[in-house]
């Protein structure tokens, strides 16, 4: 009987070390946004200020980056990094839109807008974050925001990176990634579209 009660002691022991496991797991790292619903509309509050560099027309937005959130990053996590591409710019290239890195932690989320709380890279138009400059009346466009756990301090990449660099950088330090998707368009006079045509 002793034995007995000593081995389902030890089954116990090891499924709780399997359920710690779980728990750490780079799959339940999950990043998601207040702001649209996964493969929802960004707003004309997300999309660029001034003029397109590809034509000669207004982005019509804000500037304003949209609210990204995450939970189940792995517990040995230094800091997290944000980045947003659309994969359906510069003729199936892609362009990078936003890349911030050095967030604490601690950190559950970046706020819309968010001016502080991580270290600026380069996204090509002066800034860590530049919208969609969408031609009116032209295709969607698809944006995927993600979320990157890395075994870094947040002081430990400089400032202004761009993605390339910073992908080479993190080379090996990345433990887990989520993402988030969006989608953005503009009709022929140039209002963003709350409907995907």
């Amino acid at each position: 009987m002793r034995a007995k009660s000593i081995a389902v002691a030890g089954l116990a022991l090891c499924l709780a070390a399997g359920a710690a496991r779980a728990v750490d797991h780079p799959d339940l790292f999950r990043a998601s946004s207040p702001d649209f619903a996964d493969n929802g509309i960004l707003t004309a509050d997300n999309a660029s200020e001034g003029k397109s560099p590809r034509g000669p027309w207004t982005c019509g937005g804000k500037n304003i980056s949209p609210a990204v959130a995450w939970s189940g990053a792995p517990a040995d996590t230094k800091s997290f990094a944000v980045l947003m591409d659309d994969p359906d710019a510069a003729s199936g290239r892609g362009g990078n839109h936003w890349i911030a890195y050095g967030v604490a932690p601690t950190a559950k989320a970046l706020p819309r807008g968010a001016k502080e709380g991580f270290v600026a890279g380069d996204s090509g138009r002066d800034g860590a974050y530049h919208g969609p400059c969408a031609e009116p009346g032209a295709k969607a466009h698809h944006f995927l925001i993600y979320v990157v756990a890395l075994d870094l301090a947040p002081d430990a990449l400089p400032k202004g990176l761009t993605k390339a660099a910073f992908m080479e950088k993190i080379k090996g330090h990345n433990t887990a990634e989520a993402s988030v998707s969006a989608v953005y368009q503009r009709a022929a006079n140039g209002d963003a579209l709350t409907k995907v045509e």
